[in-house]
């Protein structure tokens, strides 16, 4: 009898359980929104029961919509960074504090300026951002210390969602190794801790196991409430970039993923750590031992298209529907009447409350639109929205440190033929596209599938279940065009450094 897997994908917006055969295909699904919360404009939490009743009721649609299929695998991915805290009771201390949350901006800010952030990129391959979980212990500390003192686990969200399938409390290094491993040893360097001045804190971290050992069987009366078997294996890992990079293929070195979703995640695989001396981006573990991911994760993805689409839109949504078309094709087939450049209208695609994390880190960065004129009209500024997020991939893909070998795309973004054609003529490199949609729910099934020995590893697994969709080869006259305004808009965003900074403390963030 053919076996099946569900793989389980929280991410910032929403979560979703997709049913997955041992050949790789998306079966069905089914998702939830999540909600955001927001005390503040820099701050970006989520609840952590909500997140939980969601995965429940994900995982039962899966199983009452195909009550034939014997599932025998859960695989669990998540956002990563952030910090999700629980107490004794493993009961959520507080709201979780999310990957693009910017409460730590002072902390960081310190950081950088004591050397802090060197030392720590020095031996973790990281430059750390407001995000990640070591800066926002740090502002609980000094703010809520109460809720720290609460706590007995610091973890990150699939960890939490792993506990509650498994009763099991462990973390993984695809996770993990943003801050606190050792690259080689794929364990907590104490080093980390103490250059951070939370050493204390250590005791709440869990184990750190591999994706391929933290596997552990459904809590049994779990099982029944979900429609599953007593013997599902359940496998928590590897974190979303990785999980994402292996469900589309990308193992070798030099091969990249970009994921184009609530961030954009620009990732290189790299087969030793720690070789480069670029002070940007993070180093993260791979799912395989001997492999690691060079990632530049910008905050700069799709809901730039969103907002300015619900809120600069009306018009655009009206004639859409009045051709009978989707308001994106729409959008695609507008744009290609406004030359490279958008007539100098120039978009810088720093919206989320995290600011921008790679290739420069500055938690108070925000979104604008320069260059406008009387002359200019909403078809400058949706062709400039377009280019902004793909001016922010090539801006990470200059500060990779060795030259790419092809690039995957992925997520929301990856729909768009006219967005993943101008991806590759602004890169001027080869953008290929892999059948299916859920490629980090298909990575932790892979996983899943690797841990329980229906592939011997996970080369077998890749080739096995990976399929090009389609390849966007690069017109290199288009790419010379981008490459004039690349300065432009690197140079608009260096001048908009200190304006950043002093609109901040306008606005009472500082």
């Amino acid at each position: 009898m053919e076996k099946y897997f569900i793989g389980i994908d929280s991410g910032t917006s929403g979560i979703k359980a997709v049913l997955f055969d041992l050949k790789g295909n998306e079966l069905g699904q089914k998702s939830f929104p999540l909600k955001g919360i927001f005390p503040r404009e820099d701050m970006y939490e989520e609840d952590m029961l909500e997140i939980w009743d969601k995965a429940v009721k994900c995982v039962k649609a899966v199983t009452e919509a195909f009550p034939d299929k014997e599932v025998v695998g859960i695989g669990i991915t998540a956002q990563g960074d952030g910090l999700w805290m629980v107490d004794e009771n493993m009961e959520p201390v507080r709201n979780g504090c999310c990957f693009c949350d910017g409460r730590a901006a002072k902390i960081v800010d310190r950081w950088v300026e004591d050397g802090t952030c060197d030392k720590l990129f020095e031996i973790t391959g990281t430059r750390i951002f407001t995000g990640n979980q070591n800066g926002i212990v740090k502002w609980m500390e000094e703010h809520e210390p109460e809720n720290l003192d609460r706590s007995r686990w610091l973890l990150h969200l699939k960890d939490y969602l792993f506990y509650r399938f498994t009763g099991k409390i462990t973390t993984d290094a695809t996770d993990q190794s943003l801050i606190f491993l050792d690259q080689n040893k794929r364990d907590y360097l104490d080093e980390t801790f103490k250059i951070c001045g939370i050493e204390k804190y250590k005791d709440k971290y869990p184990p750190v196991l591999s994706a391929k050992e933290n596997a552990f069987p459904v809590q049994k009366e779990l099982a029944k409430e979900l429609g599953l078997g007593e013997n599902v294996i359940v496998t928590s890992g590897p974190m979303d970039v990785s999980a994402c990079a292996l469900g589309s293929g990308v193992v070798e070195n030099g091969h990249c993923c970009s994921i184009i979703g609530t961030a954009a995640l620009h990732e290189m695989v790299i087969d030793k750590p720690l070789q480069d001396n670029i002070k940007a981006g993070m180093t993260v573990c791979h799912v395989m031992e001997d492999r690691w991911l060079r990632l530049m994760a910008s905050l700069a993805g799709t809901p730039n298209l969103e907002w300015m689409l619900d809120n600069f839109g009306g018009t655009l949504k009206q004639q859409a529907a009045e051709k009978n078309m989707n308001i994106y094709d729409y959008m695609e087939k507008l744009i290609e009447t406004v030359p490279i450049g958008s007539r100098g209208v120039m978009y810088h695609p720093y919206l989320l409350a995290g600011g921008e994390r790679a290739p420069f880190t500055d938690s108070r960065a925000r979104a604008s639109y320069t260059g406008i004129s009387v002359r200019h009209t909403i078809v400058d500024v949706v062709r400039a929205t377009y280019e902004g997020v793909a001016f922010a991939m090539l801006d990470c893909y200059q500060h990779m440190p060795q030259e790419i070998k092809q690039v995957t795309l992925c997520g929301g973004g990856a729909k768009s033929p006219g967005w993943s054609q101008m991806f590759a003529d602004i890169l001027g490199s080869k953008i290929v596209t892999i059948k299916g949609n859920e490629l980090g729910a298909k990575g932790v099934i892979l996983n899943n599938a690797v841990v329980q020995g229906f592939y011997k590893d996970y080369k077998e697994a890749v080739d096995a279940t990976v399929e090009i969709k389609k390849v966007y080869e690069p017109d290199m006259k288009k790419h010379e065009e981008y490459m004039k305004f690349y300065p432009l808009y690197k140079k608009t965003y260096e001048q908009l450094k200190e304006t950043w900074k002093l609109r901040s403390s306008l606005v009472g963030e500082e």
